[in-house]
């Protein structure tokens, strides 16, 4: 398309100036978020690996691995929620309403929509009430407040969120499109 080039991922970037900042901000955010998840494995893996070093090989349980690698792996879940979203990847069962006509098509987006954002939103603001319960208490091995852990329920959805409206706000305004690319995908797959 005239006026429009990649922004090294799969969809298109403006060339508006007014644009520019933004797209370099989700830009420098989904690397953030990619390089969080990748040292997030790296470190379950290596913790949960030393666990059983200690366990079997020495007869000594490590206590604070294990709860640092519970810890990394509710950050990488919660994370990887907005990266599946970027990417597509959550299930979604389409079939009927492809096959309606386009201003149903929208309906049924828009509503679905309307009931993400609310869904999202309303368990961020929730979940800011218990990470601030999650000062008060403490974890078990380390003693480190319980809002490190719940900490990542309002970040990781906030997250999720923002994939949420990038990936279905086009759908909702374009479903002619949404399915042109659903077909083109299928047959290419």
């Amino acid at each position: 398309m005239p006026g429009r080039k990649t922004d090294g991922g799969d969809r298109a970037a403006p060339r508006s100036p007014i644009l520019t900042i933004p797209c370099l901000a989700l830009r420098a955010l989904r690397r953030l978020v990619d390089g969080v998840a990748l040292l997030l494995i790296a470190y379950m893996a290596c913790a949960i690996l030393a666990q059983i070093v200690g366990r079997y090989f020495f007869n000594y349980s490590i206590a604070w691995s294990e709860e640092t690698a519970t810890f990394a792996q509710i950050w990488l879940t919660l994370l990887g929620a907005g990266i599946a979203m970027r990417h597509n990847q959550h299930v979604g069962v389409d079939v009927l309403v492809r096959r309606l006509p386009v201003w149903v098509q929208r309906l049924c987006g828009g509503a679905g929509f309307v009931m993400g954002v609310w869904f999202l939103a309303t368990v961020v603001v929730g979940s800011l009430a218990m990470v601030a319960i999650g000062f008060i208490v403490k974890s078990p091995a380390l003693r480190l407040p319980m809002a490190v852990p719940y900490t990542a329920l309002p970040v990781g959805f906030g997250y999720f969120l923002l994939e949420f409206v990038l990936a279905t706000l086009p759908r909702v305004i374009h479903p002619e499109r949404a399915a042109a690319e659903a077909d083109e995908t299928e047959t290419a797959a």
